[in-house]
């Protein structure tokens, strides 16, 4: 794995679970005691996955696997109720310190739409033909609206600035 490919996987993993509260590194320590606790238990939920395709499937794996004493029975039953309740309280505080959504209609182009927008847009003007016209024709084509394309055309010198930066 490239250095650049691991350092960012690294950052957007730390920024994730600092926007819940949440260490990364204190989580990885704390893991080990986690999977020991639920090591013995690995096993069967790995059958049970394996073969949980569907409700006949499980159903038929399930009555050909082993027995469980009623006590088993008992304490795989209160897992299983108790996940709900465990989850939902988890997810709970965890969504309390998440920043709220940035608000806002989300973009309709990709931003290598809008570069090829802009390529095309270039050509059509190269070819003399009016910068508006061409610019209503790639809306046409694009199925956006005039001003969509604007924007993309008047943001195109972002573009050039960003990748001298990424050359240096």
């Amino acid at each position: 794995m490239q250095k650049q490919i691991c350092d960012q996987l690294i950052s957007e993993t730390e920024q994730s679970l600092q926007r819940m509260g949440l260490d990364l590194y204190e989580i990885m320590q704390r893991a080990p005691a986690v999977v020991e606790k639920w090591k013995r238990y690995y096993g069967p939920f790995l059958e049970v996955w394996n073969h949980a395709s569907n409700r006949e499937e499980l159903t038929a794996f399930l009555l050909t696997g082993p027995d469980l004493s009623p006590e088993e029975m008992e304490t795989v039953l209160t897992l299983i109720r108790t996940v709900p309740y465990l989850l939902r309280r988890s997810l709970q505080d965890a969504a309390k310190s998440l920043p709220p959504p940035p608000g806002g209609r989300p973009r309709e182009l990709r931003r290598e739409q809008c570069k090829e927008i802009c390529l095309q847009i270039g050509q059509l003007y190269g070819q003399g033909v009016e910068l508006r016209d061409a610019q209503k024709r790639l809306a046409q084509r694009y199925h956006v609206g005039l001003r969509t394309i604007q924007r993309a055309w008047q943001e195109r010198a972002k573009w050039n600035s960003n990748s001298d930066k990424e050359k240096i």
